[in-house]
């Protein structure tokens, strides 16, 4: 018999409660069974590891502690029992782990192991003598393929000599060696590496063998997974072709081309070469696993026998055909206050395979709360349809149609606009982000009709309008050509530790009949980002844009540069780091009434200098920054002075989504440093990326 649907809910939260109160009985008053041979009940209070008398330690072990069978409680990790029989695992465990650093001759103790007084915990102390640390006495590369000898040495980070000796460090290296081959066209290339130790010298031989195989062609290719899309489709997207030859590049970059149609969920190209894979961040590396019949009697490495020719799988799995998203985002900043409700339906194959139409929408609200405006509220949005076709003409080059309709809110006036037209992107090249399926060099176009509508935007006097370039007429009408190149190869397009972003972009609208304002702008940008170890990374943006070419009928709000906010200089809110104009009205009994309105100048400098403390799988993180930038009526976006903010950030990183909490002090305004009374104090909030 079926339950109906309500009575299978309260099934389910019954088993669940029933399971949750079982748990807690068991945690309070249950006997935990024994893991392993000699465990007790006794937990483990403090583990402690220290030189021997008249030494000291060099080796940075505390990396040590969480690879311990035995280790108190803590907030990241659980705590371990005591256990005899453990204490000879990290007794070997401490051996291993000093070797990895050199130290062949390292001495550790048996623990002192005291008990406190109920006899319910230990705190173990370990004893070490390091001894002399061996160095690198030679290092060899065998057996090479001609011409790729002198790049695969380039890899090797050590000589001679090096006495800060890291196995680990080292044996690494066989993999970067090995990946250089596949990608140079050997397939198959493996490459293997052993540490001779001589014990009387105290010495370390180190040896990189290399098998790279033959260089490898395509002799089959077959596509599994795919349901709505043509197998010759996929094969052709990919760049994959029969007879041609085969690299761990062109796999990367086909299962690039794939994902960037849209059409897939994941992709995975496999050939049947003899190479091993490695999960990443598995560690110890073994250098390699040699089998029998690969060394022969003089201890030399046999290759082995491998064919040129290799069949490829092109592994997908296509995405949803419908999938809608619905996201909310919150941003706060020292003027206004935003909330948004946004989705997106994608369509996929509604028109045939890899013909897909975009839904986009978004609806906000903004709370102008600290801003002197007559229009303190507002509600904006946008909505977008978009056709999108991969493959026209040619295997990377995608068109799309877009209509798009938005309404955007400033300080106290609306700018509505109506964007529709043909587009193209060109792949150019797929990029070498570590991590990152999204980054390559980028070229995109669109031809648009625009019409754009600016709402309670003035009025202002013909002396203020000449003087800005302000136009002069709230609605424009005509054809605008968009273009943008950009290379992206950051590590991660969220909150990026390494690799770079270069971009610019353009506008034009041509002069009448086909536009009724003519206007050109130029924006360049760059993001840079120098890690230093795993989780502490300096970030750079510096970004500008100009408006030029405006005709004597001025330049509308549209292509107009505000700056400021969470997203830009941190020294303003947003769009408030732009050009003013004073505006008087007069009210009944109060009388005249001004206020500050920003419109918008045609050049804009933004900068930013951040130090990232983002430490990998940890929910938390923080920064500290200093931002700078200007904004001008002319070309000179540093006409009215520069100004500079600095601060702090903390980042919260729940369910993927990045949360941003920054305060700052905006220590510079447009040349002049600032008191309590200039209210310099910013504080921000946002979801997503600052760069």
């Amino acid at each position: 018999m079926q339950l109906p649907a309500a009575g299978r809910v309260v099934g389910r939260w019954r088993g669940l409660t029933l399971v949750l109160l079982a748990l807690v009985l068991v945690a309070c008053g249950a006997e935990r069974p024994a893991k392993v041979p000699g465990e007790s009940d006794i937990t483990v209070s403090e583990v402690t590891i220290r030189p021997a008398k008249d030494t000291e330690l060099t080796v940075d072990y505390g990396p040590l502690f969480q690879r311990l069978g035995m280790r108190p409680d803590s907030l990241l990790l659980p705590g371990r029992y005591y256990s005899e029989f453990r204490e000879n695992e990290d007794r070997r465990r401490l051996i291993a782990y000093w070797q990895t650093y050199g130290y062949f001759d390292v001495e550790v103790a048996p623990p002192k192991v005291v008990h406190d007084e109920g006899e319910e915990s230990v705190a173990i102390t370990w004893t070490v003598t390091e001894n002399k640390r061996y160095s690198i006495h030679s290092v060899h590369l065998l057996h090479e393929p001609k011409g790729h000898r002198d790049e695969l040495l380039e890899m090797i980070s050590f000589s001679a000599g090096e006495t800060e000796v890291d196995l680990e460090k080292f044996r690494y290296v066989r993999r970067a060696m090995a990946m250089h081959l596949r990608r140079a066209g050997y397939g198959h290339a493996r490459v293997y590496s052993r540490a001779f130790v001589d014990r009387d010298e105290r010495d370390i031989h180190w040896y990189y063998y290399v098998d790279a195989g033959p260089k490898t062609r395509v002799r089959y290719i077959v596509v599994d997974g795919n349901v709505r899309i043509p197998a010759e489709l996929i094969i052709e997207r990919s760049g994959l072709k029969y007879g041609e030859t085969y690299d761990w590049n062109k796999r990367f970059d086909g299962e690039f081309h794939l994902l960037d149609t849209g059409a897939f969920a994941s992709t995975f190209i496999r050939a049947d070469v003899d190479t091993k894979f490695h999960v990443p961040g598995d560690a110890p590396d073994t250098g390699g696993i040699l089998r029998e019949e690969q060394v022969d009697e003089d201890g030399n490495l046999i290759p082995r026998d491998l064919p040129e020719q290799i069949d490829i799988k092109i592994h997908v799995v296509e995405a949803p055909s419908q999938q809608l998203r619905v996201r909310a985002g919150a941003e706060f900043d020292p003027t206004r206050i935003d909330t948004a409700l946004s989705s997106r339906l994608w369509l996929r194959n509604l028109f045939g395979p890899l013909h897909h139409l975009a839904l986009e929408g978004r609806i906000g609200y903004g709370w102008l709360w600290r801003d002197t405006t007559d229009d303190p509220t507002g509600l904006y949005g946008e909505a977008l349809a978009r056709y999108v076709k991969p493959m026209v003409l040619t295997r990377l080059l995608d068109s799309r149609v877009t209509a798009r309709f938005r309404d955007e809110l400033y300080p106290g006036y609306h700018l509505r606009e109506l964007t529709t037209g043909p587009g193209l992107r060109f792949t150019i090249w797929p990029g070498r982000a570590k991590n990152f399926h999204g980054g390559g060099l980028f070229f995109d176009t669109d031809l648009f009709f625009r019409w754009g509508q600016q709402v309670g935007f003035g009025p202002f006097s013909p002396e203020t309008r000449a003087a800005l370039s302000l136009a002069d007429d709230d609605v424009a009408i005509g054809s605008e050509l968009q273009t943008s190149l950009i290379w992206d190869e950051r590590d991660n397009p969220v909150e990026a530790l390494s690799g770079h972003l270069l971009a610019l972009r353009t506008t034009f609208a041509p002069p009448e009949p086909l536009a009724t304002h003519r206007y050109l702008t130029v924006a360049p940008e760059a993001r840079g980002f120098l890690p230093l170890g795993d989780s502490f990374a300096f970030g750079l943006r510096a970004a500008a844009s100009w408006v030029m070419l405006d005709s004597e009928r001025g330049v509308p709000l549209g292509p107009r540069l505000l700056g400021g906010g969470s997203f830009g200089m941190r020294g303003y809110g947003r769009h408030h780091l732009s050009p003013t104009v004073s505006q008087c009205r007069t009210a009944p009994v109060v009388g005249p009434l001004c206020q500050s309105v920003p419109v918008g100048g045609l050049s804009l400098a933004e900068a930013s200098l951040e130090g990232r403390w983002l430490p990998p799988l940890k929910p938390y993180g923080a920064i500290v920054f200093a931002d700078a930038g200007g904004a001008g009526a002319e070309y000179n976006p540093l006409e009215e002075g520069l100004s500079v903010a600095l601060g702090l950030g903390l980042r919260l990183r729940f369910w993927y989504l990045p949360l941003a909490f920054d305060a700052s002090y905006r220590l510079v305004g447009e040349g002049a440093l600032q008191a309590p009374e200039d209210d310099p104090f910013l504080v921000f909030f946002r979801l997503g990326e600052a760069f």
